[in-house]
């Protein structure tokens, strides 16, 4: 028994752990998405883009995130033409395809904790003495996430250009991911739509670690 104590010791600390990540990452599937698109391309302050239409920005960017969440070729983007020739230079679908890559590696991420917690949960909740930690371990991931979060909102909020350049200066080579305001990623996805996105991700998340916190408190009463 001695022996084995150390493991119910690991999957309480990787069900720990695990939660912040994953909860983060969940929200990723609303944010990708046309509902959150029109949602942004709605509000009554949000930067036209010249060149376009609303219901062509609109029709462009869905064909954007749809690339990115399928497995459809770059070739989805780089038919796209207007009169002026093709939406997408040769420059931004590069930089689409590195960020359909960091995509698809994000959603192997979230598959991958939503099994390591499903599996420490069933696990746990396999043997009387460790139960208890099912619901311990949940509500200390919730609380995990809610400092961390505090402390992502506050360089959002107080420094967003800094967040942004550090976080594609992390995932992106050299200046790849740095476009003219001429270019249709700009046009289509301005500063102000990443500021919202990050600030939607936030919140989410905080709702989730809130609700999973308060579920995880009462079942742990209960149990």
């Amino acid at each position: 028994m001695a022996r084995i104590k150390p493991l119910w010791a690991l999957l309480n600390l990787l069900l720990i752990l695990a939660v912040p990540p994953f909860l983060l990452l969940t929200n990723l599937y609303p944010l990708m998405s046309s509902a959150f698109l029109r949602y942004e391309y709605g509000k009554a302050d949000f930067p036209p883009a010249w060149g376009f239409t609303p219901e062509e920005r609109l029709r462009v960017a869905e064909k954007a995130v749809h690339y990115l969440r399928s497995d459809a070729d770059i070739s989805l983007l780089g038919d796209l033409v207007d009169e002026r020739g093709p939406l997408f230079n040769e420059r931004e679908l590069a930089h689409m395809v590195d960020v359909k890559v960091l995509t698809q590696r994000a959603f192997s991420a979230h598959a991958f904790l939503g099994v390591l917690i499903g599996a420490s949960v069933t696990i746990l909740l396999a043997r009387r003495e460790t139960k208890r930690g099912v619901p311990s371990g949940l509500l200390a991931g919730s609380l995990l996430t809610v400092a961390l979060l505090a402390l992502l909102i506050a360089v959002v909020y107080l420094n967003f250009d800094w967040f942004f350049v550090r976080f594609h200066r992390l995932f992106f080579k050299g200046d790849t991911w740095i476009f003219a305001p001429s270019d249709t990623l700009i046009r289509l996805f301005p500063p102000r739509f990443w500021f919202d996105a990050a600030q939607a991700l936030c919140v989410l998340t905080l709702a989730e670690a809130a609700l999973l916190g308060a579920l995880s408190y009462w079942w742990r009463k209960r149990i």
